[in-house]
């Protein structure tokens, strides 16, 4: 078999020659064009639907969130496959498509399936960016001695993430952990006895010193027009927040206001 295929070749020499310079100038056409990768794509169409919410254990994360959005998930156009996995704080669903459905539209069926269902107050699942399986290339974990875990989430949020966003062929920056800043009112339930007031008035009052409004135009008899510019409403500090209510008010600074005395409580809530 061999012995016919080299006299084949030898009885002719000139079609074997054209052919062999035509598969060499092929090969480098591809080998300028094609798009190699160091670690190619072969999974399946993939997205991952993640929700955080801290406070909630694994058991109730599964009943009231991964539960809930696998129901609204089932029966999107090319699903393939589906699994899921639920901790303390989170609910992770892995869903796979079939092959020939394109990236953003299988997502967008996702994104269409999942804000149709009906989560506890706080739950927002949002999709993982569009990368593949070996798209997880660096897991990091940020450590202090001298800093705590609230610090270190504002510094993971604030410097880290975006820097490292910046970095060309970088999709995302998935954070997971630490303390958010928030502030704490204790408030005493003699001194609302007292004066009158309930909770409701307290967040009234938050709520209606907590906002920002926009400038105007004002019109003057001379056709002259000026501008005009509220100050900053937004609750920014522990001091602002105190001065809401009484004077009196003792103000931490370990993130925490003890309302002592809101006779004021009434009348912030009217401004």
């Amino acid at each position: 078999m061999i012995d016919q295929f080299v006299g084949f070749c030898l009885h002719r020499r000139i079609a074997i020659i054209v052919l062999a310079m035509l598969l060499s100038g092929f090969g480098v056409y591809a080998w300028k064009t094609l798009s190699v990768e160091a670690y190619p794509d072969l999974g399946d169409v993939a997205a991952q639907v993640t929700t955080q919410i801290p406070g909630l254990a694994a058991e109730e994360v599964e009943q009231l969130i991964t539960v809930p959005l696998e129901r609204q998930i089932n029966g999107t156009p090319g699903l393939l496959l589906m699994r899921s996995t639920s901790t303390f704080g989170l609910s992770l669903i892995t869903v796979l498509f079939r092959d020939g459905y394109e990236d953003y539209w299988a997502r967008q069926r996702l994104t269409e399936r999942i804000s149709q269902a009906v989560l506890p107050p706080g739950a927002t699942p949002s999709l993982d960016p569009v990368s593949g399986p070996a798209g997880e290339i660096y897991r990091y974990t940020l450590e202090s001695d001298t800093k705590n875990l609230q610090e270190l989430s504002e510094i993971q949020r604030w410097t880290v993430i975006p820097a490292l966003k910046s970095v060309p062929g970088v999709v995302d920056d998935t954070n997971f952990g630490g303390f958010t800043t928030e502030y704490q009112l204790d408030l005493d339930p003699k001194q609302l006895v007292h004066y009158g007031l309930g909770i409701t008035d307290v967040i009234n009052a938050i709520n209606n010193n907590n906002t920002n409004a926009g400038g105007g135009r004002v019109y003057s008899l001379d056709a002259n027009s000026y501008f005009s510019r509220p100050g900053p409403r937004l609750i920014t500090g522990l001091e602002i927040l105190a001065k809401l209510f009484h004077p009196a008010v003792v103000v931490s600074h370990e993130a925490e206001a003890a309302i002592m005395a809101i006779a004021m409580a009434r009348h912030a809530a009217s401004v």
